[in-house]
């Protein structure tokens, strides 16, 4: 049995980086959630309604993503074929997203300077990072050939 390639590990420590990242964003919707019914005071009722759900749709997506870049973690380590093919075009839509939310939280940034603001426009570019590092580790020709997407 051959040893695994350095990438690898590498690459399963970087689908851990972004689910504890998802996670940390899951975790701050909850957060968000336990405060909004305070907010009844000073908005109507049907936008606190809105922004509730809205809160708890983010913080089950954020969870759910995170569950799934753990077990493409576990799946790259266990030499799962189907992790190379699925990882490219899920990081590749991940580009996507995250180019839409640095944009979006750079214009938040810039016309309300709050922490929610900046706090979010640094962890989106650490995940525009993390998943360029995924894409880099995926297509490296020892990486392939582990995945058995490459002749030896």
């Amino acid at each position: 049995m051959s040893e695994k390639p350095r990438s690898i590990y590498i690459l399963t420590l970087l689908w851990l980086a972004l689910a504890a990242l998802f996670t940390l964003w899951a975790g701050y919707a909850v957060s968000i959630m336990i405060q909004i019914p305070g907010w009844e005071e000073d908005l109507t009722r049907p936008i606190v309604s809105v922004l509730y759900f809205g809160y708890l749709m983010a913080a089950i997506a954020w969870f759910v993503f995170s569950a799934i870049f753990t077990i493409f973690a576990y799946g790259t380590l266990k030499k799962e074929t189907w992790v190379w093919t699925t990882g490219i075009i899920i990081s590749t839509i991940y580009l996507a997203i995250f180019a839409l939310m640095i944009a979006s939280f750079m214009v938040n940034s810039i016309l309300y300077r709050t922490v929610f603001s900046v706090l979010g426009l640094v962890t989106v570019v650490l995940a525009l990072i993390i998943d360029l590092g995924i894409i880099f580790y995926l297509t490296r020709p020892k990486t392939k050939i582990y995945f058995d997407q490459l002749p030896e």
